[in-house]
């Protein structure tokens, strides 16, 4: 990660009120990695993407409505299941053959695919950027994690066979 890409993460979450611990869960979930230092470039910018695109949606709000929110409700999807989803979807974006693309060329966002994912596997309309896991059941998250797992190892098998 280059020194740009650290003063980069640092003031976008600054911009967002996270804590330190909320952004090490989010490079975490994101990454797989458990510091920013073990971040390489590639990953350093999907962090900042991430967090830029967190920035966008934020600035509708006023700094009084933006509350840190909890990582775990009750019976619902739990961090950890929260983390490895977005891990899977990363790995599938990593491992997709053409990229993906809205009718005027921009691309589309691991948001915007996981919020697919969610409405086509478990039924649920989920909005990217936004808390997308908040109708998810802890049941409906294992689901959807076994689906994405489903997606990658079929994703891997074909990337091995070219």
């Amino acid at each position: 990660m280059t020194v740009q890409q650290r003063k980069t993460i640092f003031g976008l979450s600054k911009g967002l009120n996270m804590n330190t611990d909320e952004l090490h869960l989010l490079v975490n979930g994101l990454t797989g990695k458990e510091s920013l230092k073990e971040l390489p470039d590639s990953q350093a910018e999907i962090v900042i993407r991430e967090l830029r695109s967190r920035t966008h949606h934020s600035s509708d709000q006023t700094a009084a409505e933006r509350k840190p929110r909890p990582q775990s409700v009750p019976g619902m999807m739990t961090a950890e299941q929260q983390s490895l989803a977005w891990r899977l979807m990363y790995r599938l974006q990593e491992l997709d053959e053409k990229p993906r693309f809205h009718e005027d060329g921009t691309s589309v966002t691991v948001g915007e695919r996981m919020a697919g994912a969610i409405e086509k596997i478990l039924g649920i309309t989920a909005v990217a950027g936004r808390d997308i896991f908040k109708w998810v059941s802890f049941e409906d998250g294992s689901k959807l994690i076994e689906y994405l797992k489903r997606y990658v190892r079929s994703a891997e098998k074909r990337a091995a066979k070219k």
